[in-house]
């Protein structure tokens, strides 16, 4: 049988180890009643928050995305075929449609280049898919009139006219130029004054030569010197000081030369 000493000291104990885990529970307890009052006081603080003012502290980091992939530098070729949710803004110019945010500065060119004494004159601008295809599907019948294969037809016609999908006449941020005494889109628009004077003065605008004579392996398309984009002045400077075409520009700007 235990002592009464020892029974003692083992109440003693025991009431040393009940004091403890009180004071364990009593600590725990105020932090839960301090956690529940931040708690209830970061939801009355955030209720009280304009939900306008909270978009708006949201629209830095949806600019700051919308910078990283702006809309004048989409790329549309045989490798990035255009998306299928893809839209754009179309407003009348001349006898042609194109993106209504080029149509200020392709307007602005053309003034200067005829103060220069340089008539120009769109041609063609936005094609949709459909019509795409059926001047895809005309030149290759060309083609198969004149004894080529159907599959050599293809070929051919691909070189400068590009399927459905695949040209960036959809993006409305591409034109088709003549001037004078030029009425065919043929490399003899590279003859003319007006060439020259684009060459000059496009980037000023924004625009670039988009398929530049020596640069068909990277774009895939032979020399068109009456086919000019819409990039942006910013852009279209640097790339026409450098010498690229948008394909290589767009692997420098995304760093992957």
């Amino acid at each position: 049988m235990k002592s009464h000493l020892q029974r003692l000291k083992e109440e003693e104990l025991a009431t040393k180890k009940q004091k403890k885990k009180n004071i364990r529970m009593g600590r725990l307890m105020i932090a839960v009643t301090l956690f529940g009052f931040a708690l209830f006081s970061l939801l009355t603080i955030v209720s009280t928050i304009d939900p306008k003012n909270s978009a708006e502290a949201k629209e830095p980091g949806l600019m700051a995305s919308a910078e990283e992939d702006p809309w004048e530098l989409i790329l549309v070729n045989t490798q990035n075929i255009l998306p299928k949710d893809f839209t754009v803004d179309l407003i009348r110019f001349e006898n042609t449609r194109v993106d209504c945010r080029i149509a200020d500065p392709l307007q602005k060119m053309i003034d200067a280049a005829k103060e220069d004494g340089i008539n120009l004159s769109v041609c063609s601008g936005y094609r949709s898919v459909k019509e795409q295809d059926m001047l895809y599907d005309g030149k290759c019948l060309i083609y198969i009139s004149e004894g080529y294969s159907e599959e050599a037809s293809k070929i051919l016609a691909s070189q400068y006219i590009q399927t459905g999908g695949t040209s960036e006449h959809h993006t409305g941020l591409a034109v088709d130029l003549l001037t004078d005494g030029i009425t065919d889109l043929t490399e003899s628009f590279a003859d003319a004054p007006a060439y020259s004077w684009l060459k000059e003065n496009a980037a000023k605008y924004g625009f670039i030569e988009r398929y530049p004579e020596g640069k068909e392996e990277y774009t895939g398309i032979l020399w068109e010197p009456w086919h000019y984009r819409y990039v942006g002045k910013e852009n279209a400077e640097a790339i026409t000081s450098e010498g690229l075409c948008l394909e290589e520009y767009l692997k420098i700007v995304n760093g992957k030369s």
